[in-house]
């Protein structure tokens, strides 16, 4: 099962220091639970075109993930082309996040992405 959390509010509101909080929260929870859950997390940012778009959220929540349950990267070295182009690379992203989060070795996970609607 899956639970989503949607944070919504005017610029300058605190979101992200409220989601700051709840990843340190969580990365408590983690800690003290002995690592049995994973967290990824990603903070976008739209004046910065390397933290704006889809690929980019989706290489950072992969990269934390396999960081954390390195079992994982065998997702990243199957036969898939990765192109460098990110309108195309989200695709291959997408479809290799999928897969990580099907793992059935997979920690239970929470994932994190601030700023979404910063993303293009």
């Amino acid at each position: 099962e899956s639970c989503r959390l949607w944070v919504r509010g005017d610029p300058g509101k605190g979101k992200t220091m409220l989601l700051c909080g709840i990843i340190n929260k969580l990365e408590q929870s983690i800690v003290a639970d002995g690592h049995r859950h994973n967290l990824a997390y990603f903070f976008c940012q739209a004046t910065d075109p390397r933290i704006n778009s889809t690929a980019a959220v989706l290489r950072g929540v992969i990269y934390l993930l396999v960081h954390r349950q390195p079992r994982l990267l065998a997702h990243l070295l199957a036969d898939r082309p990765l192109p460098e182009d990110d309108s195309v690379a989200w695709v291959v992203l997408a479809k290799i996040l999928q897969d990580m989060l099907g793992d059935a070795n997979l920690k239970a996970t929470y994932l994190v992405i601030d700023a979404l609607d910063e993303c293009v």
